[in-house]
């Protein structure tokens, strides 16, 4: 069986044309296309409907996609574990990265990583959530930092680094906001439909944390005016704190600056923050210590009560 044959036409499939294929594997498109065509021609019918740059697989290539799949994961945990056992660290790490926090775990745990696993070339891939789960699953990614709730899993494991509490942020003028507490640790409990009429920040639709928010506010009776949708968690603290608007905001964001306070919300409601990595995956020493370096990054920032913006970001 040539692998090499099995990765160019599962990056085929995902890239859906053999011209960027063929650009992604360093080979000519001609030459690609004819591995292709000697397979077809082997199997006795297409892997794929050909279009301009949406190539898409056959009920046959679907069949040949999903064993090839499986057949490259098996390679790359074979590798991996010889690479373990013969002590070499000259191997290649996809790690998956969330906007914001993801890449700031990143830039704080690879220093001593780096220091433990020289020569292993490291990949950091931004990327939403649900992308990221499906990159894992397919073994595109090795891990990947996921926050999300309970219900929002799927058959990946997740190893749990914290748990954080989402917060109603008001701003401190806004006449609604009598009561409400600077420190989010000592924030009196209110309920969300008291806002109705009150303007928001909202995260982004592909945020799993858009899909926890929007429970809330169904839950509470209404729709919310929303401001503009973010990416940015951070946006959205800045925009309260300069009396534009309220958001629902993650612990790690619930900065103490004067120009918000805080409420709890009576459902309590929580996400996790995990390092995702595929089920039945080899987790080597390199994959080990990484987990292991973000459990304790997470750590620190739980002793340190969370951040926020550095005082006077926000204005």
């Amino acid at each position: 069986m040539d692998l090499h044959l099995l990765e160019n036409i599962v990056c085929i499939a995902d890239e859906k044309s053999i011209t960027r294929a063929a650009e992604k594997r360093f080979v000519t498109q001609s030459a690609l296309n004819q591995q292709l065509q000697k397979l077809e021609e082997e199997l006795g019918t297409p892997l794929f409907h050909r279009a301009r740059s949406n190539w898409q697989p056959t009920e046959a290539g679907e069949a040949y996609l999903a064993a090839a799949r499986q057949m490259l994961l098996l390679k790359k945990d074979a590798y991996a574990r010889i690479a373990d056992a013969a002590e070499r660290n000259r191997r290649h790490l996809a790690v998956g990265l969330i906007p914001e926090r993801g890449v700031e775990m990143f830039t704080a745990v690879y220093p001593d990583f780096h220091r433990a696993f020289p020569q292993m070339r490291v990949e950091p891939v931004e990327c939403s959530v649900t992308a990221m789960q499906r990159m894992i699953s397919d073994g595109q990614l090795d891990l990947g930092l996921v926050t999300l709730a309970e219900h929002q899993r799927d058959g990946n494991v997740y190893h749990v680094m914290a748990e954080e509490e989402i917060l109603l942020a008001v701003p401190a003028a806004s006449p609604l906001a009598e009561g409400g507490s600077p420190c989010w640790q000592t924030a009196p409990e209110t309920s969300l439909a008291r806002f109705a009429e009150e303007p928001f920040v909202r995260i982004y639709q592909r945020s799993t944390l858009f899909s926890l928010t929007s429970a809330l506010f169904e839950a509470a009776g209404f729709a919310p005016q929303v401001l503009f949708s973010t990416a940015s968690n951070q946006s959205k603290y800045r925009i309260v704190a300069l009396g534009l608007g309220c958001a629902l905001l993650p612990a790690l964001y619930a900065a103490e600056d004067g120009g918000v306070v805080y409420f709890r919300l009576p459902q309590r409601p929580r996400w996790q923050v995990t390092i995702c990595a595929r089920r039945d995956a080899y987790l080597g020493r390199a994959e080990k210590l990484y987990i292991d370096l973000c459990r304790a990054y997470w750590r620190r920032l739980d002793g340190e009560g969370g951040r926020g913006p550095e005082k006077g970001d926000a204005r």
